[in-house]
């Protein structure tokens, strides 16, 4: 063995290691915080110290991390929402003369809407439009919803407004300018609104306000395919138990107060959601529009079918299948001990799937 001379090194300092008499054994380094060994045939490098043999060869000992795709734990279930728009999806396509398809989308603040839209963005419309996800990108577009107004009065003009500028940077552009735009995109689009609960506080009649606005909107060309998804999120206000204290005590009565009534607006929206397809059907001749089945919670037997699907097992490797049905069994048990519950919003699921999915994916490769 060769090595130069002993003493302080500078930062740019190589120390070399010839191991060619020592066959068969193993030289590895450190290196931030992971060990490298080194084998048979050639030679490596590593931060200033080379290790060099003819006959010796170099692995990592550790493989690389998968990333966790982000829509992954999301896929659980949906399957009632997925079946009516499949449905409707048939008739829109073959519509004349053409109008913008209005999908509400409904379910309680723990169902993960944000995920949904992205779900229908990058998964269910490509494969229910038969696109290519690889050449094409649906867009969307945010159309936000102004908090606390009084009157609805001029909420077609704000609307206009707010959408312009997310499309064109322009509050001033009209319409038929959006409008323009859009068709000079070959893809579909998707325009998103968001409604809390507390949104219909000042006026019961938000939706048909929106609908209205999209009632009016100009006439699509040939080809256009625009898709209006108006999220309604029911906030439920959850309680949180974190000991006890006087202000605790009036905090907990007012959030009693107020989930109460949440619970009776949330009612209210409910019913005017459910029975919007059926009453507005003459007065918004110029949409199609469908109410998607209410978001709810997962069952056990719907994450078991996730577990079972190809992306699951992509991910997580087949041999590890049934390790994962082990735990997600393992999952309801806790949580039906804990809230008396044998389903688990989404919400939670996910966070509970993320880390299980991690932790099996890391487990497999050490």
């Amino acid at each position: 063995m060769q090595q130069k001379p002993s003493g302080s090194l500078s930062p740019t300092a190589t120390v070399e290691q010839q191991v060619d008499g020592n066959q068969g054994q193993v030289i590895g380094q450190m290196t931030g915080g992971q060990v490298i060994s080194v084998r048979e045939g050639g030679y490596f490098v590593a931060g200033n110290v080379i290790y060099q043999n003819s006959r010796l060869d170099v692995t990592p000992s550790l493989s690389p991390r998968r990333e966790l795709p982000s829509l992954l734990p999301y896929l659980a279930n949906r399957v009632d929402q997925e079946f009516e728009l499949g449905k409707t999806f048939q008739t829109f396509l073959k519509q004349n003369p053409l109008c913008p398809l209005v999908c509400i989308i409904h379910g309680d603040e723990s169902q993960s809407h944000d995920k949904f839209l992205e779900r229908l963005q990058k998964l269910t419309l490509p494969r229910l439009l038969k696109l290519d996800p690889r050449q094409t990108k649906i867009k969307e577009y945010p159309l936000n919803w102004s908090p606390g107004t009084e009157s609805l009065d001029n909420l077609t003009e704000r609307l206009c407004k707010s959408l312009a500028d997310t499309v064109l940077g322009n509050s001033f552009a009209s319409l038929e300018e959006i409008n323009r735009t859009f068709c000079k995109y070959p893809d579909p689009i998707i325009v998103h609104t968001h409604l809390l609960t507390e949104d219909w506080q000042n006026d019961p009649n938000v939706l048909n306000q929106l609908l209205e606005f999209w009632q009016n909107w100009p006439p699509l060309i040939l080809g256009q395919q625009l898709i209006i998804c108006i999220f309604i999120k029911y906030q439920i206000k959850r309680s949180q138990r974190k000991g006890f204290s006087l202000n605790m005590f009036f905090t907990c009565l007012r959030t009693f107060f107020k989930r109460n009534h949440y619970r009776r607006l949330n009612t209210l929206i409910c019913k005017r959601v459910e029975a919007i397809s059926f009453s507005s059907g003459s007065q918004l001749n110029r949409l199609s529009l469908i109410v998607l089945p209410q978001l709810s919670s997962i069952s056990r037997t719907h994450v078991e079918n996730w577990a079972r699907s190809e992306e699951t097992k992509q991910f997580v490797g087949e041999a590890m299948v049934g390790r994962l049905m082990d735990e997600i069994g393992n999952m309801f048990d806790t949580w039906e001990e804990q809230t008396a519950s044998n389903i688990i919003p989404m919400d939670d699921l996910a966070d509970h799937l993320m880390k299980l999915l991690n932790s099996l994916v890391m487990g497999g490769v050490q």
